[in-house]
C-alpha cells in the first residue's frame, strides 16, 4: 500500500505528474465516500473546488492503483481540520485511518473535526490521538438527521 501526499495548489508541478488529473481524482474520491458513508457526503462539485484550495491538502492510500483511503484536512494559521477521512469497506479495521491520522502528528496549533454521534469506531479512534469532544451541533447532518460531535486537540 502505498501513501501520497497532494497540494494540487502548489506549485511543484513535478509532484503532481504522479497523479491522475483533477477530474479523475475527484472522480475516485466521490467513489471513495460512496463506498465508505453508503452515499457521499460531499458532491463532486465540492471536491473538484476543494483539491485546488489553497489551504486544502489530501493524502491518500493506494492499492494496486486504487484510492482505499484519503485523509482531507484544511489548514488556515495555527489551525488544522481534518473535513474528511474515509476508508474503502474492503479495507476498514486494519488501522489504516489511525495510520492516515499519524499526517498529522508534527502539526502545531489546534486540530479539530466533526464527527457523527453514531460514529462511535471514529469517535473511539479520534479520542485514542487525544482528541476530545467539546461541543455538540444538534441535527447537524442529514440522511439521517443526526447530531455531530466537535472534537479537539490541542498541539503545541
Amino acid at each position: 500500500m502505498k501513501l501520497k501526499h497532494l497540494s494540487y495548489f502548489e506549485e511543484k508541478l513535478e509532484d503532481k505528474k504522479y497523479f491522475p488529473t483533477i477530474e479523475n481524482l475527484s472522480a475516485q474520491i466521490y467513489e471513495l465516500l460512496s463506498l465508505a458513508y453508503e452515499e457521499s457526503p460531499w458532491t463532486r462539485a465540492y471536491i473538484l473546488a476543494d483539491i485546488i484550495n489553497e489551504n486544502s491538502d489530501y493524502f491518500f492510500l493506494e492499492e494496486e492503483g486504487q484510492i482505499v483511503g484519503l485523509l482531507a484536512i484544511s489548514t488556515i494559521m495555527d489551525e488544522l481540520e481534518i473535513t474528511n477521512i474515509a476508508i474503502h469497506p474492503d479495507f476498514q479495521g486494519q488501522g489504516l485511518a489511525s495510520f492516515l491520522l499519524t499526517e498529522v502528528s508534527t502539526f502545531s496549533g489546534t486540530l479539530f473535526l466533526e464527527v457523527r454521534k453514531s460514529n462511535l469506531a471514529a469517535q473511539k479512534c479520534y479520542e485514542k490521538f487525544g482528541f476530545k469532544i467539546y461541543h455538540t451541533r444538534k441535527n447537524y447532518y442529514d440522511k439521517p438527521l443526526e447530531d455531530a460531535l466537535l472534537m479537539r486537540k490541542e498541539q503545541f
